[in-house]
């Protein structure tokens, strides 16, 4: 990845049709909007940053050490903010174009998704809304993990 650039969409992702529909406050104002999510961002990042078991992945590891944690965490919330019910400000790539050369395995999703989770946790987050997010966060699972690397049989710890 060292002199690759990075891009962004330019044009609606694809992914848009997984944004979850909300009647009343959506998510993303129960979670405390911008604030509260990027608050919870900022944690996460520095989390999977220092995650040995995040880092295990080559690929991961290299995007860690050549792209600053600024701009991730820009990325990260700006999703967030999108897939929760927020505005639309997400530039971000799909999710299968964001992680196809990173080559992860349900397991390294797993770390990622078990951070989230205990970052949620941490920062506060009541029980039906850490249960709205994760759900979302599990709808990505196909796309995030490689195809060579899924395995329909694989069960979280």
């Amino acid at each position: 990845m060292t002199g690759e650039e990075v891009t962004y969409a330019t044009e609606p992702t694809g992914d848009e049709g997984k944004i979850p529909e909300y009647e009343g406050e959506s998510l993303y104002e129960r979670l405390g909007g911008v604030y509260g999510i990027a608050g919870a961002v900022d944690v996460l990042v520095d989390r999977l940053y220092e995650n040995d078991a995040a880092n295990e992945n080559p690929a991961v590891q290299e995007f860690h050490e050549n792209y600053g944690k600024a701009g991730f965490k820009y990325l990260v919330t700006a999703w967030a903010i999108e897939y929760s019910g927020g505005p639309d400000v997400y530039p971000g790539r799909s999710m299968e174009k964001a992680h196809e050369d990173l080559e992860v395995t349900e397991r390294g999703f797993d770390v990622v998704r078990t951070e989230i989770k205990n970052t949620l946790y941490y920062v506060g987050v009541p029980h039906q809304e850490m249960k709205e997010f994760m759900d979302i966060i599990d709808m990505f699972r196909d796309q995030v993990v490689a195809d060579k690397h899924r395995n329909e049989s694989w069960e979280a710890p």
